[in-house]
C-alpha cells in the first residue's frame, strides 16, 4: 500500500474519464477534483488486503484504476460477497452504519482506490452540497443495486429471510 501523489500520479484522474464511474456519475469536475486532493490515493498491489474484518468503518473507498473483492468469513470459509471495478465503492456501507467493517477487502488486481474518510465526505457536503445529494444519490443506487442482486441470490438458493426487526 503506497500512498500516491495526486501531481505525480500515472494514472488518469481526469474528471471527464472519473465521470463515466457509476459514483462519480453527474458530480461537477470542481467537486471531483476535491474529492482526489482531499482524500487520499492509495495504490495497493494485487491480493494487498485494503481493509480487515472489524476494523473502524469510518472511510469508504472508490475504485479509479484495477478491481478489487469484498469477503465476508463463517464457519473458517472466505466468501465472495462482492467483486468492485472502476467507479464503483467499497466500505461506504459501515461508514454510514457506524458500526466496525463486516468483511474484509483485498486488492485483485494492482489497484489505485480514492480513500473518502467520514471528514471528507462532511466537507464536501459544506463546500459542494448539490454534488454531495448527486454523489448520495448514486451511492444510493449502487447500494440498491446490490440489494437486488442479494436478493435474487437467496430466492435462487431457495433462502427465506425475514428482514423485520
Amino acid at each position: 500500500m503506497n500512498t500516491v501523489n495526486i501531481s505525480h500520479c500515472p494514472y488518469n484522474l481526469e474528471t471527464d474519464m472519473l465521470k463515466t464511474g457509476s459514483i462519480f456519475g453527474a458530480l461537477s469536475s470542481s467537486a471531483i477534483e476535491f474529492l482526489l486532493k482531499e482524500g487520499e490515493l492509495i495504490h495497493f498491489d494485487a491480493d494487498e488486503k485494503i481493509f480487515s474484518d472489524n476494523d473502524k468503518g469510518d472511510s469508504f473507498y472508490v475504485v479509479i484504476e484495477g478491481e478489487a473483492s469484498y469477503f465476508k468469513e463463517y464457519a473458517a470459509h472466505s466468501n465472495l460477497i462482492r467483486r468492485v471495478k472502476f467507479g464503483e465503492a467499497l466500505g461506504y456501507v459501515t461508514m454510514i452504519s457506524l458500526g466496525p467493517r463486516q468483511g474484509y477487502a483485498v486488492a485483485c488486481t494492482d489497484a489505485l482506490l480514492l480513500k473518502i474518510d467520514c471528514h471528507v465526505f462532511g466537507r464536501l457536503h459544506e463546500h459542494y452540497a448539490f454534488d454531495f445529494g448527486i454523489l448520495i444519490l448514486n451511492l444510493s443506487r449502487d447500494m440498491a443495486r446490490n440489494i437486488t442482486k442479494l436478493s435474487d441470490t437467496l430466492t435462487q438458493a431457495n433462502v427465506d429471510v425475514n428482514l423485520t426487526s
